[in-house]
């Protein structure tokens, strides 16, 4: 990419993802001041990630009209219009209807998730898909985390709602942001990642969805995010209900799950374009599930603090590496935005679900015992990965030949032999 179109999708996507350093440790506790319990809390949740199935087809629209500006630019004007109103909003349903729009796991935030990465993905050097998308995700945790701070300090001085305006002006300048970037409008100047396909030829609709591996991630995907997602909303409740601590610990847990994503997700794309992402995608799902057991039995909010850099590192690394396995399968740079948007819809279904089955059982179950069955719930996604999920990075490469040309004599000069 060129600076300018640097500038503008990592500029968008710094912007946009900022906010999820008021939404994670904030948000529920704000929408708890305006009377709404913990079990509508999870329902408007649900809510949220549900709107964010729209994702799928708005990426394959996006794959159609060869186009993804125009789609970030409506998604980061309604997440500022959302974050300006929901200042002073109040009943159910008008902030349920801006917090779907204004939520982690919403509409807007989907959007932006899925098409900056589907951007950078479709002009990634063949051999750095992965890389490429570490590189883009490293920008999500240095927004977070510095909302989360100056949050904490703004909150105690001014109270929560005070942030959303800042979060407002964050939010317009990623808006802005976006209309820096420039697309080809030739897809021949869009590098080929993975598969050479026939670049005169219409994007291809062949279903890959016939593909048993394809089906067994999408589940492993779903009860990843339907695991890890109610530990967004009832983590902060935990600490502050059961422990009682002040409103910073909140900032400092997401801080520090926000420095194990950004220590994690540059080099986890390197490594897995050099030795493949099967054993990288085992470790994400584990780590996850080994997050919630602790948190069932951690016994301080220090332990619980430090616990969240395990949740930041397999969030990072799902992030690499699960849109990085779809790119694969998918072996087509034009279908980018469908790769994407399959991630995206399989994250924001788990989220979905999993507040959803949370909410009918925490009052009765506790937190601690949820976490412990959410713990359990990561297990066995972490099962299906180990047995079903075979490794994506193609080893015969169908490169063109000055590519092929290209790839021999970068292997002369570091001493290995070529492939044809």
């Amino acid at each position: 990419m060129n600076w300018r179109n640097r500038v503008g999708v990592y500029g968008c996507y710094l912007c946009g993802t900022a906010g999820i350093g008021f939404t994670l440790p904030f948000l529920p506790l704000y929408l708890s001041q305006e009377g709404l319990s913990d079990r509508t809390i999870g329902w408007v949740s649900t809510c949220a990630a549900l709107s964010g199935l729209a994702q799928f087809p708005l990426g394959l629209w996006s794959d159609r009209v060869g186009t993804r500006k125009s789609f970030l630019l409506a998604a980061l004007g309604l997440l500022t219009l959302s974050a300006a109103l929901l200042q002073g909003a109040h009943g159910v349903l008008w902030i349920g209807l801006l917090v779907v729009l204004f939520a982690e796991n919403g509409i807007c935030r989907a959007m932006i998730e899925s098409l900056t990465g589907a951007e950078v993905t479709a002009l990634a050097a063949p051999t750095e898909v992965a890389a490429a998308l570490g590189r883009l995700r490293t920008w999500k945790p240095i927004g977070i985390i510095a909302v989360a701070l100056v949050g904490s300090w703004w909150a105690s001085r001014f109270g929560i709602e005070a942030i959303l305006f800042p979060i407002t002006v964050i939010q317009l300048i990623g808006f802005m942001a976006a209309w820096l970037i420039h697309e080809p409008h030739n897809l021949s100047t869009v590098p080929v990642a993975t598969l050479q396909v026939n670049r005169d030829s219409p994007p291809t609709r062949t279903s890959h969805f016939s593909n048993r591996s394809l089906w067994f991630f999408i589940v492993a995907m779903v009860m990843f995010h339907a695991a890890n997602a109610p530990g967004g909303i009832y983590l902060g409740l935990l600490l502050k209900r059961q422990m009682d601590v002040a409103d910073s610990w909140l900032a400092y847990s997401f801080v520090c799950s926000m420095l194990g994503w950004m220590l994690t997700v540059w080099p986890a794309g390197r490594i897995a374009d050099r030795m493949g992402r099967r054993p990288l995608l085992i470790v994400a799902w584990a780590v996850m599930s080994l997050r919630l057991f602790i948190v069932s039995v951690a016994t301080s909010p220090l332990e619980i603090v430090a616990n969240q850099f395990l949740d930041g590192a397999a969030n990072g690394l799902f992030a690499v590496l699960a849109a990085t396995w779809v790119t694969d399968r998918m072996a087509d740079v034009r279908r980018s935005g469908e790769a994407q948007a399959l991630v995206g819809t399989a994250l924001v279904f788990g989220s979905a679900v999993g507040p959803a089955i949370s909410a009918m059982f925490v009052d009765q179950l506790g937190y601690r015992a949820l976490f412990a069955c959410l713990g359990t719930v990561g297990t066995i996604a972490t099962a299906i990965i180990v047995l079903f999920v075979p490794e994506s990075l193609p080893r015969g490469r169908l490169l063109s030949a000055d590519q092929n040309v290209i790839h021999s004599l970068d292997n002369i000069d570091q001493g290995r032999p070529t492939v044809m």
